[in-house]
């Protein structure tokens, strides 16, 4: 079954024609979105549920425009939620803990009925923000709803819109439990800076409960006109170039630099854009579904999450990333070499039992190599070497396990 993504998800597609009764489940198209979601779910993962419109490009937009009833737009998303959470009309059981409001209201086009998302203004946004917030928070209290997933959080006039939605949210008395943004760049600590000034501005407002999530990301040129040079002539070369860039050990170790920064920061989720082979955004799969190289940052990162309990990391070296975990006998390290010096890095793991005897595995994904198994060590911490080569633009995982006693 094919479909395109628009057709799934989206509350223009469920609920098609918005002078229909909300109550009534005979409104509610769920086929398409179901076997979407359900196909989600069959992997294991978890997922952030986007109640609104996807980006819509191009010389036409359909969608793009503020909902004409803020409370029924509401209450139709209170519907969507009961049928995923709660069994509602014909529905399911998942248990979708996040669901965030609408996407990228601060596109700042010249001509706003242009804007991929939202037409109105920013008054409008948080005057729409506060009904649709507050009405999914009374019905379900122990979820996390969320919104403001603003796609540049940096430039002046983006920050004024956020300026303008949250003194309404704030003199609407409204709670959000998270606030979203979006970030695509070719430096981590780009991100490091997105992270800050969020938190500056919900701390400004009084939303010091309020958690952060990006719910996208992915490896994107940060140059000036980037955008401008894309569309125009011969434009399609220097696409091909950057997302080609973003599948490649430089997209990888990007990633999983990128990955490590959300991990110390406060960010609770985050979610790379996309890794469905349908879009020029998807660099981690080519057309055909076969892995490319910036899945091996995910694989890397894998290594953490299977250890479980991080441990506090020291980096002394520019441009290298890293992180560490631990958990009974068994640690992992995760090195981004990303922009750093082609050299030798050294490791110091502290803890480790000076006469226990450790199994080391060491693997690297770089030009060459896709995590490609390098070197197995065996012996206590003392005769087994930490150090490992590394060029820019690659991933260094060491896997350490207690070696198991022989019985003689």
């Amino acid at each position: 079954m094919r479909t395109h993504f628009h057709d799934c998800c989206d509350i223009p597609s469920i609920f098609k024609d918005f002078d229909a009764d909300e109550n009534d489940p005979a409104s509610y198209g769920f086929t398409l979105s179901d076997y979407y979601i359900e196909k989600i779910k069959e992997c294991g993962t978890d997922i952030v549920y986007r109640l609104g419109s996807s980006m819509e490009q191009g010389d036409f937009r359909f969608n793009n425009k503020p909902p004409k009833d803020f409370a029924k737009w509401a209450r139709i998303c209170e519907h969507v939620i009961r049928h995923y959470n709660e069994g509602w009309a014909n529905g399911h059981r998942y248990g979708i803990k996040y669901f965030e409001i609408w996407n990228e209201p601060d596109e700042c086009f010249t001509i706003p009925e242009m804007n991929g998302q939202w037409t109105g203004t920013a008054e409008e946004f948080g005057e729409f923000l506060s009904v649709a917030a507050s009405h999914l928070k009374k019905c379900f209290p122990d979820l996390y709803i969320g919104s403001y997933p603003s796609c540049n959080i940096l430039t002046e006039q983006r920050e004024a819109f956020f300026r303008t939605v949250f003194s309404i949210l704030r003199e609407n008395d409204v709670k959000l439990d998270f606030c979203s943004w979006h970030c695509y760049a070719d430096d981590p600590e780009r991100t490091k800076k997105y992270i800050a000034k969020v938190r500056s501005l919900l701390d400004e407002f009084g939303y010091t409960d309020t958690f952060q999530i990006c719910t996208e990301w992915n490896y994107f040129w940060q140059r000036r006109g980037i955008w401008n040079d894309m569309d125009g002539e011969n434009g399609e070369y220097l696409m091909e170039e950057m997302f080609t860039t973003a599948s490649s050990h430089v997209g990888a170790a990007y990633s999983l630099a990128q990955m490590l920064t959300f991990q110390q920061s406060e960010v609770r989720v985050a979610t790379l854009h996309r890794a469905d082979a349908l879009s020029v955004y998807c660099t981690m799969f080519n057309i055909y579904g076969v892995p490319q190289k910036q899945f091996t940052a995910f694989y890397a990162f894998d290594a953490l999450r299977a250890c479980g309990t991080e441990v506090k990391t020291d980096v002394l070296a520019d441009g290298v990333y890293a992180a560490a975990a631990s958990r009974e006998g068994e640690y992992a390290v995760c090195v981004a070499q990303y922009r750093g010096s082609w050299k030798t890095y050294s490791l110091c793991v502290c803890g480790l039992c000076e006469n226990e005897v450790y199994t080391a595995e060491s693997y690297i994904t770089d030009d060459k190599r896709n995590f490609e198994l390098v070197r197995v060590q065996t012996g206590t911490p003392g005769e087994i070497d930490f150090s490992q080569y590394l060029k820019s633009g690659s991933i260094f995982v060491m896997k350490l396990k207690k070696a198991e006693k022989q019985a003689f």
